[in-house]
């Protein structure tokens, strides 16, 4: 798996802005849903943004980079922290969600810069992420903690986190659609692709 260096400075980038939206997501106060404070994360939008942007495998590969980034003791991960201790927290599986997230988001969007698609794929790329993420919850939880956490209940509880996030992945992929044609030209294929390169030029 060879990544030329146009790739890699773009993964670079995207590692950059997920570590930089952690610092961001700090300084906003946690928004109220349903009587519940949800705290912000840019996470799950900048990693579908990643998947439709940088395609299916750059985009994990991003995210792959940020989640080791982060077990090696940079301070990347939510609060600004990181450590291999992460691996045994509840919510480390959201951060390999974010692998899942963006490999979806990439694969539906394919090389099409419609905004309804790419608006879809952006949301749909919530559903491997929360599914990785409840599910190495629940293990943590009821395996290591040894603290009941039946699933459906973590479902339910994930609800006002959902909303938001759906809320949030939705813009994402219309900021999506508008950045595609300009700076992304070659994830429309070779003849959108030239005409993108163009225009931007």
């Amino acid at each position: 798996m060879r990544y030329t260096p146009r790739e890699i400075a773009r993964i670079a980038l995207f590692v950059a802005l997920a570590a930089a939206s952690v610092y961001l997501a700090r300084l906003i106060p946690p928004i109220v849903i349903f009587g519940t404070g949800v705290p912000v994360s840019f996470m799950p939008a900048i990693s579908a943004l990643a998947g439709i942007l940088l395609g299916a495998r750059n985009g994990a590969t991003a995210m792959f980079v940020y989640l080791v980034a982060g077990l090696i003791g940079l301070p990347v991960y939510a609060g600004g922290t990181g450590g291999i201790g992460h691996v045994l927290a509840p919510t480390f599986g959201f951060i390999l969600g974010f692998i899942a997230a963006a490999w979806v988001a990439g694969r539906i969007a394919g090389q099409s810069s419609h905004p309804a698609r790419l608006v879809v794929a952006s949301v749909l790329a919530l559903v491997p992420l929360y599914a990785v993420g409840i599910v190495y919850m629940a293990a943590v939880l009821n395996l290591y903690l040894h603290q009941p956490a039946p699933i459906a209940g973590l479902v339910l509880s994930m609800t006002p986190f959902v909303i938001k996030d759906v809320v949030e992945n939705a813009a994402a992929g219309l900021l999506a659609a508008a950045l595609i044609r300009r700076l992304f030209p070659e994830r429309l294929g070779t003849v959108a692709g030239e005409a993108g390169a163009r225009e931007g030029a």
